[in-house]
């Protein structure tokens, strides 16, 4: 994976009033539609609110609400993506603003104060989710009790007393496992649904056990889950171990069968896609129906710009 064309593909989605199509991606980043796939599929599963736009004039855009937060990447992480900038060959201007405006982001990132006091109040709307997982994240090491506002999905607002456990990042949301004191049991919290968080005394752990696969999140909330089979050839084997992880892709004869519940969406027919010609879908029937259109649909826009 090239880190630059990544996140210069970001960068054109954020900065693009409209849709951007893969054709105009491909040309320029210097690479071919498939990678522009794989790695709009990659920004996608990192948390970034990716919208598709399907036909003859479609491709993608990032919602208009979404800002990267300057807590978006770890401190290392902002070192290997200018540096990989800076030893990038072409040196031009779009680059040369890329790595003035991660700069900038570092030093932000890099200010942030990391508040471990005993009694805390944070109440500021432009207060980020990284920076109540630093402090949540100190209070799970410290045995601190947490008093929040909490607004659920449904509107309801409350005030509670949790004893936070263990910090979750599922979808590219982070949620927090916690005892809440109001309902007399273990509960998970959206971090971004806190708005305000004071830190209040030490409490005595109880035994706990997390179940992260109930969390319901917003990647996947209203989505239809199916149970999808894919055989594979050895040179998409790799890059689909990489996606599902090692223990969902089996070897089966000559070849390699992969297993998974994933959401059914145009995201999932990109991440297949991205996989090259050496996938073939058997599970289920309108998911390998999908994947058939799209290719047909870039075929048809291959044709048309020889």
């Amino acid at each position: 994976m090239q880190i630059p064309v990544l996140v210069g593909i970001m960068s054109t989605l954020l900065a693009a009033d409209e849709t951007v199509n893969a054709q105009e991606l491909a040309q320029k980043f210097e690479i071919s539609k498939r990678s522009v796939y794989r790695y709009v599929a990659m920004l996608s599963e990192g948390g970034i609110p990716i919208e598709t736009r399907m036909g003859r004039n479609g491709g993608w855009g990032i919602v208009d609400t979404y800002k990267l937060k300057a807590t978006y990447f770890t401190e290392e992480e902002y070192q290997r993506l200018i540096f990989a900038l800076q030893s990038f060959s072409l040196q031009d201007d779009v680059t040369k603003n890329a790595i003035q405006k991660l700069s900038g982001l570092r030093r932000s990132h890099a200010s942030a104060t990391v508040l471990k006091s005993d009694q805390l109040v944070v109440d500021s709307a432009d207060y980020s989710v990284g920076d109540y997982v630093n402090v949540l994240s100190d209070c799970i090491s410290q045995r601190l009790l947490c008093n929040i506002e909490y607004h659920s999905k449904a509107g309801a607002v409350t005030s509670r007393s949790v004893e936070p456990y263990c910090l979750i990042l599922k979808d590219g949301s982070w949620y927090v496992y916690c005892f809440c004191r109001m309902r007399k049991a273990f509960r998970y919290f959206k971090v971004s649904r806190m708005v305000r968080l004071s830190v209040g005394e030490r409490f005595s752990p109880r035994e706990f056990s997390v179940d992260s696969s109930v969390i319901e999140s917003d990647v996947l909330r209203g989505k239809e889950i199916c149970e999808v089979i894919l055989s594979l050839q050895h040179k998409a084997l790799s890059a689909c171990e990489e996606w599902l992880g090692m223990g969902h892709v089996a070897r089966v004869g000559d070849g390699y069968v992969a297993k998974a519940s994933l959401p059914y969406d145009e995201m999932l027919v990109s991440r297949i896609l991205s996989l090259g010609d050496g996938v073939r879908v058997e599970k289920p029937a309108k998911l390998r129906k999908a994947v058939l259109a799209r290719c047909a649909v870039v075929c048809a826009e291959n044709v048309d710009d020889s």
